[in-house]
């Protein structure tokens, strides 16, 4: 074992050694490279900076021949008169400007400034010279400008010949000539690129202008850049940057090397710490491993006291609140019996009798209570299948629940929305028990006012959907305890200050029945307004009923909506055009309107029974719009058009008096539905 230990003590900062420095190698690599791609950008940076300082030098010098020329164009030529004062600023102000001449339209040299020194110039015919001839000729009648390649001059020198053809009373008059040495103007610039060699040469390869040439320190570096001189004569100059100081290609690489050694040195010093520390860790190891387990056995123990103190709070919760409603009835009952053995016969007789019922069946609801949570959660609880009409246990539920309401002086309505009355298969008795517990909260929490039992069903794709709201007037729900209404042993009012009885289950019992069938309860409630419960369940459609529906679609799709007086209000014409053509091939024939302004007007002059109002419109939207229709004919049915299906549209819609909502694209499906759903009894 000890030999394994020195080996590997060995073995491992050894490789480490050999890793270190290859990474190093590596990263000194790929720094030699990354240098010399900044040189090689350096580089191109510094040649596309010259290339454009070039062309902006070469510019700006022929504008001054352009402006010239604009000026004899704009007199007529009655500017010529002042050529030679024009001519003698321009040299002077310019350095790349050697000579200005004019040269007329037989192709004579008739002026040039300075004429000292330019004499032998005066009279020559530019059409005897071949370089000269053909292009002057042909950028004449084109008009535009011609730069000549670098030439030597008759009266001595070399020099680029510019010429800006002149035009006036409508004909071709000659050129305005310039010899033009940009070299000053170039060196000006260049004494900024003191690093670099440069060359500059014409479309014959001639070249015009050098700087440092002799001092090139490396080709490998070298930038390359073709420049458009005339166009009309596809002419091109070429100009070449290259590094010409040997400190330019040197000046990182001290630094680099430096780096390189001190790689080294740092992979050798962290060989040595890892050499150092695998022999400190043998003799810690043991210890990582005996706190590791204590670590271990510290976090079981702790899991197992957490779980532990849960139970307990649980358990003791459970005990308190079971205590207390437990108690609560069984005291009434036996104080009462003690009254009614003392009592005379006919001696509130009958009173304490139902006062003992009610607190047996008090008693009896908790204990079932607990009972049917325990048979949920331990998975007992399954679905008896028959074949049963919920519309109608609704209102056998309601029923018998108003005499309670009304004992306690509180309304009970039952608002169905739907005619339909669908036979389903489901579990009768799980659904009405879901029912009467929400009854039962709403009784118990409602001091004042009443509560309103909202049905509804619809059928799509033989699955029936039942919508039920239980809204009431009662004592309402703090917002933080609406997100644990559902949960076991929750109430309204806690602690020794509760007001109300009940064991906390029913709720909790509800959504494990609705979750079991297939669908979801939801609440929605305000602080001493009251509360609205909205359970929604699919059932599967009977037999005997999906033969009744097929047989109903069969008679409305006889239905005859030619009578409906209908208003399609959307600012969008397409919109208009399609729901318009959907109503059409339905029977029926729609005025139609593109704003809430018209809209509101003509439902005035005109008994509509539908109007279809899309929400967002300029002038007056459709919640506007509704309004003031309703005010004025409630009767109306307005149905909400819009693309935004958010509950909070949904919702602000029904506010504003929309009976329905229905959200783009419209499908003649879904038109159908709405028709047969509003207006077939109209229609029979």
């Amino acid at each position: 074992m000890y030999a394994k230990v020195r080996k590997r003590e060995v073995l491992i900062p050894f490789f480490s050694f050999l890793f270190l420095n290859l990474l190093v190698l590596f990263l000194w690599d790929k720094s030699i490279t990354a240098q010399k791609l900044a040189l090689q950008e350096r580089v191109h940076n510094s040649g596309e900076l010259l290339s454009q300082k070039f062309l902006s030098i070469v510019k700006n010098d022929i504008q001054s021949l352009e402006n010239l020329k604009h000026r004899f164009e704009i007199t007529d030529g009655d500017y010529f008169n002042f050529w030679e004062h024009d001519a003698e600023l321009i040299l002077q102000q310019n350095a790349s400007f050697k000579f200005i001449e004019w040269i007329d339209n037989f192709m004579i040299i008739r002026k040039i400034s300075p004429s000292e020194g330019n004499e032998a110039a005066i009279g020559l015919d530019i059409s005897k010279v071949d370089y000269r001839r053909d292009e002057w000729v042909k950028h004449s009648i084109d008009g535009s400008m011609n730069i000549t390649p670098w030439s030597k001059m008759t009266q001595g020198g070399h020099a680029f010949l510019v010429d800006v053809p002149v035009y006036f009373n409508g004909e071709f008059k000659g050129t305005i000539t310039a010899g033009m040495d940009f070299k000053e103007n170039l060196d000006a610039f260049a004494e900024n690129l003191p690093d670099y060699s440069i060359e500059i040469k014409d479309e014959n390869n001639s070249v015009f202008y050098t700087q440092n040439q002799s001092k090139i320190a490396s080709k490998d570096f070298m930038y390359t850049n073709v420049l458009k001189i005339d166009s009309l004569d596809n002419q091109n100059w070429s100009i070449k940057v290259s590094p010409a100081s040997a400190s330019f290609l040197s000046e990182k690489s001290s630094s680099t090397n430096n780096m390189l050694i001190l790689g080294i040195a740092l992979s050798t010093l962290m060989s040595l710490l890892i050499y150092f520390y695998l022999r400190s860790r043998l003799e810690t190891q043991r210890a990582i491993r005996a706190n590791k387990k204590l670590k271990i056995t510290n976090k079981k123990l702790s899991t197992q006291r957490n779980r532990a103190e849960k139970a307990s709070r649980a358990k003791t919760e459970f005990l308190s609140n079971m205590s207390h409603e437990i108690r609560t009835p069984l005291n009434g009952i036996l104080g009462l019996i003690q009254l009614v053995k003392k009592s005379d016969k006919t001696d509130n007789y009958d009173h304490y009798i139902d006062l003992m019922d009610q607190s047996s069946k008090n008693l009896l609801d908790l204990v079932n209570d607990v009972l049917e949570i325990d048979k949920i959660e331990s998975g007992k609880v399954s679905l008896k299948e028959t074949v049963y009409n919920p519309s109608k246990a609704i209102t056998t539920l309601v029923s018998q629940f108003k005499d309670e309401f009304e004992s306690k002086s509180l309304y009970l309505d039952l608002k169905s929305q739907s005619t339909t009355n669908f036979s389903v298969i489901g579990d009768e008795g799980k659904f009405n028990q879901v029912i009467i517990n929400l009854l039962k909260n709403a009784l118990k929490f409602t001091s004042s006012g009443g509560a309103t039992v909202t049905y509804e069903e619809s059928l799509v794709n033989n699955v029936v959907t039942v919508n039920i709201k239980v809204s009431d007037t009662g004592i309402g729900i703090p917002q933080h305890t609406l997100s644990k209404i559902f949960k076991r042993f929750t109430q309204v009012d806690q602690g020794i200050k509760k007001k109300h009885e009940g064991s906390g289950l029913g709720l909790a019992i509800c959504e494990n029945l609705i979750l079991l069938m297939g669908g979801k309860i939801s609440v929605e409630s305000q602080l001493d307004i009251g509360s609205t419960f909205q359970v929604n369940v699919p059932f599967k459609i009977s037999d005997k009923q999906l033969k009744d529906v097929n047989s109903l679609n069969d008679d409305i799709s006889h239905l005859d909506f030619s009578d409906l007086k209908v208003l399609v209000v959307d600012d969008n014409n397409i919109n208009v055009l399609v729901l318009t053509k959907l109503l059409e091939k339905l029977g029926v024939k729609p005025d139609y309107t593109n704003d809430g302004i018209s809209a509101v007007k003509m439902a005035n002059e005109k008994d509509y029974q539908l109007v279809f109002m899309d929400i967002h419109m300029p002038h007056m939207d459709g919640y506007e719009a509704t309004r003031l229709i309703k005010e004025n004919k409630p009767e109306v049915i307005v149905i909400g058009l819009s693309a935004d299906v958010t509950s909070q549209s949904i919702n602000k819609s029904i506010t504003f008096g929309m009976k329905d909502y229905l959200s783009k694209p419209l499908c003649p499906e879904k038109l159908h539905k709405l028709l047969i759903k509003y207006f077939s009894a109209v229609t029979n």
